[in-house]
């Protein structure tokens, strides 16, 4: 999380709600688990030549995911809250989760580019409805993915039948979203 400084121009971080997240915290137990288990269970090369095929892995999508921050923060910066709001907001009703389906169909790229967008839109003010719609529409109907997958792989009629019959799941999914509880505001903390 990134907070103002004392000065108005500068920015600091704050490295423990970003290394002492439950996420993080599970997701370091597990990792341990995992190495210790792939030592013990196949030996130190399997353990080394996992380690470096991750890190390869790790190197690899680490320049995409940083580039996909940047680009979705310095959205969020440059459209204004108010717009979000009124276009993809809760109150947006059938208007905002068609824009958001429309948005999922032609986000480029695999989660490392839609979830950094979700994120940003959340941050945003964009409905819960939306966002579902946005990533529903990403995963069954993403455009790029139709055309460099589907096509090739599964033929022309076969991709536009699935296509067709996709269509309605984000409105679909949008709506059972809306049927849930909202988010229980977090408890206030007590003084003293």
């Amino acid at each position: 999380m990134v907070e103002p400084g004392n000065d108005p121009g500068r920015y600091s971080i704050d490295w423990r709600a970003l290394f002492l997240d439950r996420s993080m915290l599970v997701m370091t137990a597990l990792m341990f688990a995992g190495g210790v288990a792939c030592w013990m269970l196949r030996g130190r090369d399997a353990f080394f030549d996992s380690f470096v095929s991750d890190l390869q892995t790790f190197l690899d999508v680490l320049p995409k995911m940083a580039l996909a921050f940047v680009t979705a923060a310095l959205a969020q910066r440059l459209v204004k809250r108010e717009f979000i709001v009124r276009w993809l907001g809760d109150r947006s009703g059938f208007k905002g989760v068609a824009i958001a389906t429309g948005v999922g169909i032609i986000t480029p790229g695999g989660p490392m580019m839609s979830f950094p967008i979700v994120s940003a839109m959340a941050n945003a003010g964009t409905g819960r409805a939306a966002l579902i719609a946005y990533l529903t529409s990403w995963e069954t109907l993403g455009f790029q993915r139709i055309l460099a997958w589907e096509f090739p792989l599964m033929g022309v009629e076969y991709s536009m039948i699935r296509a067709i019959a996709s269509i309605p799941l984000p409105f679909i999914a949008a709506w059972c979203s809306m049927q849930l509880p909202a988010d229980p505001s977090p408890p206030e903390k007590a003084d003293g």
